[in-house]
């Protein structure tokens, strides 16, 4: 456990927790057809792997759910997803960007899987009174059945929400200095290139 958890990642997990507080919040503020609550996680997983990604997304949701309990069970949304881009980037996915699309593909298949059912059973298809529930509560209004229109829904925002989140993680490494990289768990990998 000692090797996931080094100091540098120790202070990256409270950071990366800050900014998917942050980025969920703004995005539920604003009514974003997004989440925007993924990208600390992501991030943590790109430089420490799966289990600091896993932490770190479990505890924003709980965080999170100080203020509103439905955040609490998407927890899982989280920890799924950061396992995935955790793997991920442990064979190295973030060091191109065709690997992370793949890894952006991944992420969005583990929220995907784990969220629909979360939204669906738990909330009856409305979850908080975000961008994904306005877009649910339209496709219902068409006629749709409610796990139909959650289904398309979670397409649209989790297809927008997890491209993106990855590939601003992706530019984000990039951007880090070797110096800097080489002192996080996968920080070495990237320096090889």
């Amino acid at each position: 456990m000692k090797k996931h958890f080094t100091t540098m990642v120790l202070i990256l997990i409270p950071i990366a927790i800050a900014v998917n507080v942050i980025g969920g919040q703004l995005a539920s503020i604003l009514k974003l057809p997004m989440y925007l609550d993924m990208i600390g996680t992501i991030l943590v997983a790109a430089l420490a792997g799966p289990i600091p990604a896993m932490v770190a997304g479990g505890v924003t949701n709980l965080i999170l759910g100080i203020t509103s309990p439905t955040w609490i069970p998407y927890a899982i949304v989280q920890i799924a997803c950061g396992a995935v881009a955790g793997y991920a980037a442990q064979k190295g996915a973030f060091k191109s960007f065709k690997w992370t699309a793949l890894t952006a593909l991944g992420v969005w298949a583990a929220a995907l899987l784990t969220a629909v059912p979360i939204t669906t059973i738990l909330f009856g298809g409305i979850a908080g009174g975000g961008g994904g529930s306005v877009i649910t509560a339209f496709f219902l209004t068409t006629g749709q059945g409610l796990w139909q229109s959650v289904t398309t829904s979670a397409l649209i925002t989790e297809t927008l929400d997890k491209f993106i989140s990855t590939f601003i993680v992706f530019f984000i490494v990039k951007s880090i200095p070797v110096s800097t990289l080489v002192k996080f768990p996968l920080g070495p990998m990237y320096a090889e290139e």
